[in-house]
């Protein structure tokens, strides 16, 4: 599909909340560039090389600010491909979500911005061994999360570059286990897709859908959407509308047809069964939502850690919050569907191949074929948690199974499954007794 200047303007207009009303008439006039310029730097700036792009294209001469901008949104995108190119020739199982699969699919002479490369690694050890070659290219761990669905511990890991320019952002590459941790509440997470649903078209359309719990639509979604709608072939869209049935998602898969419809990118293809779809889902998330009510500590936390994630907490809730992370050990928590935050520590890495969990007191922590992890739900670790954890020796034969704690039976508590059993990871909690 083709896409002009004009074209992207009125998707920016849809996403900027009336910002430009008023001004897309004649994008001609200084004032209005300006303007429109603005809104893409305070509001949309993951969509300033499409459209500073567009431009360029139309022979719209770019100041020098915004030529280096374009320049170095495209410069990212071609380092980007290097490093997908040689990541996956080195290491099986990778799979590549968002990022240069939808960049193929823009009009030649369209940007894209792209933050990071987004990889699912098919099993845990893929993961750290996709790490280890970055590492060994130079790239640093940056932070770690642990969560525990699909039966075992899953990971998610971010290492990061310098970038040559000190005043861009750092090159970031994040690696997972899993698709998608959900919406911490009615729709679950997703740790592997159906063969149908593996196609780039299908699959990043149900990625964009999962964002939405993260943030609103942009402008840059709304033409991702459109531009992987068109790359449908077959029954390709028949699984498209199974997927987003199955995965409770019809309701953001509405919303994000809406939009892209109103910003003039449409029509796109219809989905026959969409209100019923719709309804049916919804009463699904709701009962499901309220089966939380059964593990109030647990729910409480999920809520207020999701806040937390987005910026959204208010005062009464970082003072419950504050709470719960006091009622919650990190493995109650982790069972209770939270996810654990971990810190890198500097050290040679553990002599594991797997991850495995500890506790010892107050400090829990994740030992990883690359590095030592301390853990918490919230965002705050003290340095004198770090300093003990340093130094910390374990000792592997006077560990024992933490089954007991993961399970919350006290009135008033939350019901949970405790993280045994798992293939991936499990956790130990380490005593001053002899094993019995």
């Amino acid at each position: 599909m083709g896409l002009t200047a004009d074209n992207l303007v009125e998707v920016l207009a849809t996403c900027s909340g009336g910002e430009l009303d008023g001004l897309t008439d004649d994008v001609g006039e200084i004032y209005g560039v300006s303007d429109i310029v603005a809104v893409l730097r305070q509001g949309q700036p993951s969509f300033a090389p499409t459209l500073l792009a567009a431009w360029e294209a139309e022979g719209r001469e770019l100041s020098p600010a915004l030529r280096y901008d374009l320049d170095a949104a495209r410069a990212r995108v071609a380092y980007y491909r290097t490093v997908d190119a040689s990541l996956r020739a080195k290491v099986a199982g990778l799979t590549s979500v968002k990022g240069l699969e939808i960049i193929d699919l823009y009009p030649d002479g369209l940007a894209r911005h792209m933050n990071d490369l987004d990889f699912v690694a098919s099993t845990e050890s893929g993961l750290w061994q996709a790490c280890a070659h970055l590492v060994a290219d130079g790239w640093q761990l940056h932070t770690a999360s642990f969560s525990y669905f699909g039966g075992c511990t899953q990971v998610m890991l971010s290492v990061r570059r310098l970038h040559e320019d000190p005043y861009q952002l750092p090159y970031a590459v994040e690696l997972t286990t899993y698709y998608s941790i959900g919406n911490y509440g009615a729709v679950g997470p997703l740790v592997r897709l159906p063969g149908e649903w593996q196609t780039p078209a299908i699959k990043n359309i149900i990625m964009l859908l999962y964002e939405r719990f993260e943030q609103p639509f942009r402008a840059r979604d709304l033409v991702d959407t459109a531009l992987l709608h068109s790359a449908l072939r077959g029954a390709e869209l028949t699984a498209l509308h199974h997927a987003v049935v199955t995965l409770n998602l019809g309701i953001e898969y509405s919303e994000l047809l809406e939009l892209t419809d109103r910003a003039g990118l449409g029509p796109l293809p219809a989905w026959p069964a969409k209100r019923l779809a719709t309804a049916a889902i919804r009463a699904r998330r709701l009962a499901r939502g309220a089966s939380f009510f059964l593990r109030p500590v647990a729910a409480t936390g999920l809520h207020l850690q999701r806040h937390m994630i987005l910026g959204r907490m208010s005062h009464a809730e970082a003072i419950a919050w504050e709470a719960v992370q006091r009622r919650l050990s990190v493995p109650q928590a982790l069972s209770g569907g939270l996810m654990a935050f971990g810190l890198p520590l500097d050290g040679p890495p553990p002599q594991v191949t797997r991850t495995m969990l500890y506790r010892d007191g107050k400090l829990t922590w994740a030992d990883t074929p690359m590095a030592r992890f301390l853990l918490a739900i919230g965002d705050f670790v003290s340095q004198s948690e770090i300093d003990d954890l340093v130094s910390h020796d374990v000792a592997p034969e006077r560990s024992v199974d933490l089954a007991a704690e993961s399970r919350m039976t006290a009135v008033g508590s939350c019901n949970v499954r405790p993280i045994t059993g798992c293939e991936h990871a499990s956790w130990r909690e380490v005593s001053d007794d002899p094993p019995a």
